[in-house]
C-alpha cells in the first residue's frame, strides 16, 4: 500500500534553521486551512494507506479539538488499514495529557518528538521555544498516557553544542528508552535566521572533524545500548524502524496532502503549491511534475535504497526493472567495492559501515 503524508505548516514560532513551510498562524488561518485540506483529501477519496505521517511545522501546534477533527477525517476518507503507523510530530512545548489522550483514541500508535537537545544553550540558539525540562516532561506525559512507539529527534554540530554536551544529550536521549532515535546534522539552509547569523559571523559552528566525531560517537552509543542503524541518520529498537520513511527509501509509493506536500505515484512526481493564499483558494497543486525516466528510477533506488543498512536487493532490483544490476551499476559498483566501501552479501548489496561518513560523495556516481 501506498503511505499518506499531511501537512500542519504551523508553529508557535519559527526556528532559525527551518526552511520547511512553516508559519505562526491565527485560529482563522488554522481553519481556512483545514477546510481547504478536507477538500484536497476528498479527491483521493478510498485510497488504501498502511502508514500515515502527520508532519509540519508542528501539527500539535493545532488545538486537540482540531487534532481530532483532522484525525477523523483521515480515518473516515480514506481506507487506512488495521495495522497501520499512524504518526504525528510533536513539539515539547504543544502536548499536555488531554491532547495526548486524543491521539490515542484517534489511531495515532507513534510520536515523533522534536526534541533537538537536552542542553537549554543549544536549544535557544537555534531558536527552540521548549527547554530540555519540557523536552523530558513530555516524553513522560507521553509514555503514562499510553504511547508504545516514540521517536526522539537529536540534532547534531549546532551552534553552542561540543562534543561533551552532544555525548550528554545522547545519554539523556537513551536514559529515557525511547523506541527510535533520529540525530540529523545541523544543515544551513539558505534564507534561514541562522544561516543569515552565521553570515555575519554572529555565530561559530563545530568543525567539519567535530562534527564527524560526533557522528561516530552517536552511532557507537546508541548501538551500544540496542539502537541499531538502519538508515544513515536513524537508529531503532527491533522492529521500531519507521515504517513510513522507509517508503520513501525505498522508492515506493506515496501520497501528501497539504501545503508544498509531495507525492510519488505512477511513476511521477508533483507537489502541492507553498502559496497559504493559494492553497485555501482550493487551488492545490503546484503546476510542478516529473515524470521519472527508467535511468531516474533506477538511479534513485539506489542512491535512496543506499542510505539504509541493510541496502539495496539486487532480486528486487531486476523485478522492478528487468535489468541486471551489475551491469547497470558496473563501474560504481566496481569501484567502491574495490575501495571497500560496498560490500555484496545474500543478494543484498550495502555500504560498508565506516562509509556512511562519505556516503553523499558515494550515492552521487549512482545517478545515471
Amino acid at each position: 500500500m501506498k503511505g499518506l503524508y499531511v501537512h500542519i505548516p504551523f508553529c508557535l514560532k519559527k526556528c532559525k534553521y527551518c526552511d520547511f513551510n512553516s508559519f505562526c498562524g491565527s485560529e482563522e488561518q488554522k481553519k481556512r486551512y483545514l477546510k481547504a485540506l478536507f477538500a484536497e483529501m476528498d479527491g483521493y477519496k478510498d485510497e488504501q494507506f498502511d502508514t500515515v505521517f502527520v508532519g509540519g511545522g508542528t501539527p500539535t501546534a493545532l488545538s486537540a479539538d482540531d487534532m481530532e477533527v483532522l484525525l477523523k477525517k483521515i480515518t473516515s476518507t480514506f481506507q487506512v488499514s488495521a495495522n497501520a503507523e499512524v504518526t504525528v510530530e510533536a513539539n515539547p512545548k504543544t502536548i499536555d495529557e488531554y491532547k495526548l489522550e486524543v491521539l490515542l483514541e484517534n489511531g495515532v500508535n507513534r510520536l515523533s518528538l522534536g526534541v533537538q537537545s537536552f542542553c537549554d544553550n543549544e536549544l535557544k540558539a537555534i531558536g527552540r521555544v521548549h527547554t530540555a525540562e519540557d523536552a523530558i516532561e513530555s516524553f513522560r506525559l507521553a509514555r503514562s498516557a499510553g504511547f508504545k512507539n516514540i521517536s526522539i529527534d537529536l540534532m547534531s554540530a549546532i551552534p553552542e553544542q561540543t562534543t561533551e554536551s552532544f555525548a550528554e544529550n545522547i545519554r539523556m536521549a537513551v536514559g529515557l528508552e525511547p523506541e527510535h532515535i533520529s540525530c540529523y546534522s545541523l544543515i544551513l539552509e539558505e534564507g534561514t535566521a541562522l544561516c543569515d547569523e552565521y553570515k555575519k559571523e554572529l555565530l561559530t559552528l563545530p568543525d567539519e572533524d567535530t562534527e564527524r566525531s560526533m557522528y561516530d560517537y552517536a552511532v557507537s552509543e546508541l548501538e551500544k545500548n540496542g539502537y541499531r542503524r538502519y538508515e544513515v541518520s536513524n537508529f531503532a529498537r527491533k522492529g521500531a524502524e519507521s515504517r513510513h520513511n522507509i517508503k520513501y527509501w525505498q522508492c515506493r509509493e506515496y501520497i501528501g496532502v497539504g501545503l508544498s506536500a509531495h507525492s510519488y505515484t505512477d511513476g511521477m512526481r508533483y507537489s502541492d503549491t507553498d502559496s497559504f493564499s493559494d492553497y485555501i483558494r482550493g487551488n492545490f497543486r503546484s503546476g510542478d511534475k516529473t515524470v521519472l525516466t527508467t535511468a531516474d528510477k533506477m538511479s534513485e533506488f539506489m542512491f535512496m535504497g543506499l542510505r539504509m543498512t541493510d541496502g539495496v536487493s539486487i532480486e528486487d532490483f531486476s523485478a522492478r526493472f528487468g535489468q541486471d544490476i551489475k551491469k547497470i551499476f558496473a563501474e560504481p559498483l566496481l569501484k567502491f567495492e574495490k575501495m571497500g566501501m560496498l560490500k555484496e552479501e545474500n543478494g543484498r548489496i550495502f555500504l560498508d559501515k565506516n562509509a556512511f561518513g562519505i556516503s553523499n560523495q558515494i550515492m552521487c556516481e549512482f545517478i545515471l
